[in-house]
């Protein structure tokens, strides 16, 4: 069997979503066979995964986007041959006609959420919905919560359905005789930890209301640091957060992969009030790393804690700063938690 992959989020800036397509791949490429697995728009290798930035050179990564722009905008003949699957993204507006195709989707927030979107994430994710979601022979999703969203949204069947959850990299896993690295972004030595890209959708602002309802000796004990690329709409989120930095907020920005199990494993609390999310594997990462977490009790989220943190109100400051609170007062409570995540 022949299987094309649409491997587009491999040259584009991303954080979680690209951080799975790129896990995946390095895994399946390894034991695709007796089958054979090629990166759609035309790729060698999965390159070395970069966040910021295209995994590729930047003519590699121009000439690619500009075929995949070609055959968006100027309907431009696709030269992919004729896989026996293909495995497509949002980002391919014109799949050719005939084949069979699979895709990934991670949530339905540009339909359900349009406001905490980009105008272009909207446009292309309705394009998806309304012009490739009825062609796909068959979806994965990460949880019951996005499969639900799809038979309700976009009247998917159930059978087409495929929940697959998400796994974690070993290196977030606690390894004896691990030396933290503070002093790689200055950290002090125990934290409030929120990580996540800077959108509205992530809620970082009340996250920061909670933190500011703690009392003073827990504030002054424990300051919020806030990591994570750049998003969207965030414009008023940043000057929230720049004006905090007189209080005791720290502001580390993007994490590199490598030092995420340490800034995580580090965290008195991970804080993650998200309003809404297709798995959240934040979550899942400071879990592995042994950190005690509050996180919002909607969407996926009970469904990837289970009874391993405190669920809460993501729209409630005051309820998210109670939880917050019985875990860095109650150790007991705060080690159980741990041990379960």
């Amino acid at each position: 069997m022949r299987i094309l992959y649409d491997a587009t989020p491999l040259l584009l800036r991303s954080a979680g979503v690209k951080n799975y397509h790129h896990s995946l791949l390095v895994r399946l490429l390894a034991r695709i066979r007796p089958h054979r697995l090629d990166l759609f728009p035309y790729l060698h290798t999965v390159g070395r995964n970069r966040n910021e930035g295209s995994n590729y050179s930047r003519l590699s990564t121009a000439s690619r986007l500009s075929a995949l722009l070609s055959s968006n905008y100027l309907r431009v003949p696709l030269a992919i041959g004729r896989p026996d699957v293909f495995h497509v993204t949002h980002h391919l507006l014109h799949p050719p006609a005939g084949l069979k195709l699979t895709s990934f989707l991670h949530d339905v927030t540009p339909l359900l959420m349009p406001d905490l979107h980009t105008a272009s994430n909207v446009r292309y994710f309705r394009h998806f919905a309304d012009r490739i979601v009825p062609r796909l022979a068959g979806i994965i999703v990460p949880s019951q919560a996005v499969k639900q969203d799809l038979i309700q949204h976009l009247q998917v069947p159930p059978d087409r359905v495929t929940v697959i959850h998400h796994g974690v990299d070993e290196d977030f896993f606690p390894m004896g005789g691990r030396e933290p690295k503070r002093r790689a972004y200055d950290l002090p030595d125990q934290y409030i930890l929120f990580l996540g890209s800077l959108e509205p959708r992530k809620n970082v602002s009340t996250a920061l209301e909670a933190w500011r309802l703690l009392p003073p000796d827990l504030r002054r004990a424990y300051p919020l640091v806030v990591a994570g690329a750049s998003g969207w709409k965030n414009r008023a989120i940043k000057s929230q957060l720049q004006q905090a930095k007189s209080e005791g907020v720290l502001l580390i920005g993007y994490v590199e992969p490598h030092a995420l199990p340490l800034v995580y494993g580090n965290a008195a609390v991970f804080v993650f009030p998200s309003l809404y999310e297709g798995f959240g594997m934040p979550l899942l990462e400071a879990m592995a790393a042994g950190t005690a977490i509050v996180a919002s009790n909607t969407s996926s989220l009970p469904e990837v804690v289970g009874d391993a943190g405190l669920l809460v109100d993501p729209r409630s400051a005051a309820e998210i700063a109670t939880a917050i609170e019985r875990l860095l007062t109650d150790r007991d409570l705060a080690t159980t938690l741990i041990e379960k995540g």
